[in-house]
């Protein structure tokens, strides 16, 4: 009797300690969750209409496609970012980091070796925008696939004159 009481008290002790070590593990690890953002930003897009919206993402609960990209998402995506500090899922293995908006558009920059960020913009309908930002003096500047300037900003002080 003695020997399964002192089985049983490791056990408890290894589960503890277990619990314990994973809480300090994974303290201030949040994350972006990613792959659930862009989910979310997928079903946006879907149709102007709200209960088709709704419809499609009961759907994918139900099957369970929201559940999925979040256990995916906390499990794997998010404790690769802690650890790493960077997420796979957001494309900045390669240089490239994508930004999405809530209207459907889809912002990707990409960083050259020579300085300057390769800007790719894509909206609904609408054709896809491709901009180089370099960085020129003390200005920055865009400038589109034809090479015309698109835009220049400007220190803050020169601005605020």
């Amino acid at each position: 009797m003695k020997n399964r009481r002192a089985t049983h008290s490791a056990r408890v002790i290894a589960v503890t300690l277990l619990c314990a070590s994973s809480l300090l593990v994974t303290t201030g690890c949040f994350g972006t969750f990613v792959t659930l953002q862009r989910l979310y930003h997928w079903n946006m897009t879907i149709d102007s209409n709200k209960f088709a919206r709704w419809g499609v993402f009961v759907a994918t609960v139900v099957v369970p496609i929201y559940p999925s990209a979040t256990i995916f998402d906390m499990i794997f995506t998010n404790s690769v970012e802690f650890w790493s500090g960077r997420n796979p899922m957001t494309g900045d293995a390669d240089g490239a980091r994508t930004l999405h908006s809530e209207s459907g558009e889809d912002v990707s920059m990409r960083m050259r070796e020579d300085g300057a960020v390769d800007v790719s913009i894509r909206a609904p309908s609408k054709p896809d925008t491709h901009l180089v930002v370099v960085h020129e003096g003390d200005s920055v500047a865009a400038y589109d696939d034809h090479g015309a300037l698109v835009a220049r900003g400007v220190p803050l002080p020169e601005a605020a004159q």
